[in-house]
């Protein structure tokens, strides 16, 4: 047995392997698909090895950040739902200002954003 270094399909170094020797040519190992004979690479910080006969070191490309754009709402319902009072609000509105005031509250919202 002997370590052998494994490649990606693109030629970067993946990591080590192991490569068997030959049961009908003693000193002669079989190289796994995607292999080199090679020693394993120190990598810098922020870099990647690549086989090119030699190792090669290329910058990581750094993902652009993926920014979420604020869902909006746009149904009148989900307009309507997003404006009307919390639950507790409406409760505390019923209990303060009695049940005219209220529904001028939830008819106020409605009008906004009729059907």
């Amino acid at each position: 047995m002997k370590q052998v270094i494994q490649l990606d399909a693109a030629g970067y170094f993946v990591g080590a392997t192991i490569a068997d020797e030959s049961p009908l040519e003693p000193g002669v190992f079989l190289l796994p698909a995607g292999t080199v004979d090679a020693d394993a690479p120190v990598i810098p910080e922020g870099k990647k090895a690549k086989w090119d006969g030699a190792w090669v070191f290329e910058d990581i490309p750094q993902p652009e950040p993926i920014v979420e754009p604020e869902p909006v709402p746009i149904t009148y319902q989900e307009l309507r739902a997003a404006a009307y009072p919390s639950m507790a609000d409406q409760l505390d509105l019923l209990y303060h200002g009695g049940m005219d005031a209220w529904k001028a509250a939830i008819t106020a919202v409605k009008e906004e954003f009729p059907k």
